[in-house]
């Protein structure tokens, strides 16, 4: 949770007519601090998920290896396959496979760098990038409302 404090002495919209420099100066260092905190928990569920990408290659991994070598050899359909099925459904990144309701900007980030990670590992080239708008705009909008749930405001 990351505490603010209720200040509106920053804000035109807000603050009273008689506000004071200084008291406008600590609203806005306050603001920059309650910023400062949410991007760091922002930052630490990033560095959660990079921790944990694609976790279901070393958790199923002779399943995923099985289902790699049945689609190179026997021509099976690895999409339609049990492994990559387990994999889409566990794992949030997958947003043009599998898109969870609560899909956020932070599965968009992963999206991208397991693509361009992925695309350069192998081939050397990024596949163009394709996300359906309303994807982002529902990530947008649950991005913010997690950074909400987040935030616990106090009176001064």
């Amino acid at each position: 949770m990351v505490k603010i404090f209720k200040n509106p002495n920053g804000d035109t919209r807000t603050a009273p007519k008689n506000v004071t420099f200084e008291e406008f100066q600590e609203a806005n260092d306050m603001h920059i601090d309650d910023v400062k905190q949410v991007m760091y928990e922002l930052s630490q569920i990033i560095d959660h998920r990079g921790d944990n990408h694609d976790c279901t290659k070393k958790s199923q991994e002779r399943m995923f290896y099985n289902n790699f070598l049945s689609t190179m050899n026997d021509g099976t359909d690895f999409v339609n396959d049990e492994w990559y099925q387990l994999h889409i459904k566990a794992e949030r990144h997958h947003l043009l496979s599998n898109c969870p309701d609560d899909v956020n900007l932070i599965d968009v980030l992963e999206m991208i760098a397991d693509c361009v990670c992925a695309g350069m590992a192998r081939s050397g080239e990024i596949r163009d990038l394709e996300i359906n708008p309303d994807i982002l705009n529902r990530a947008v909008q649950n991005t913010a409302k997690l950074i909400k749930d987040m935030i616990v405001v106090e009176e001064l």
